[in-house]
């Protein structure tokens, strides 16, 4: 699974919203995520929910996340507290793995100060889409 949150801003019309997408990759079993996930692989798009329509839009941040398909939500929330943890005094973009499931958070600098919102606004967005999508 390839789950990527997307704060984005249209140039044209200054809305901002969250674009989220929902990529599987099928019943593949690993204890860390394979090489090309999600650069040259991100995988088949299952679901998205689309707030700003695209092509052209600015991303302000993003939170991807990359694990097997049928990890638990649980699994996932768990992961990625434990990257925060790691990468916290880091200057972004993070990028690590945490068990089977890795991330990379990035924002730009004018909203870096207020990250902890803006990762919970991400991860919110994420969630609601994979719940529903629940394999």
């Amino acid at each position: 699974m390839y789950l990527t949150s997307h704060h984005v801003v249209s140039p044209s019309s200054g809305q901002e919203g969250v674009n989220t997408f929902l990529y599987l990759h099928g019943p593949y079993t690993w204890t860390q995520p394979p090489p090309g996930i999600p650069d040259q692989n991100p995988g088949t798009l299952s679901a998205q929910s689309i707030s700003v329509r695209p092509p052209g839009n600015r991303v302000r941040s993003y939170l991807d996340i990359v694990a097997p398909d049928e990890t638990r939500w649980a699994e996932v929330r768990s992961a990625l507290m434990e990257f925060v943890g790691m990468c916290q005094r880091s200057p972004f973009p993070w990028t690590e793995q945490s068990g089977k499931c890795s991330f990379r958070l990035g924002m730009e600098l004018g909203i870096a100060g207020q990250w902890q919102r803006e990762l919970a606004v991400l991860y919110r967005a994420a969630q609601a889409l994979r719940l529903a999508n629940a394999v």
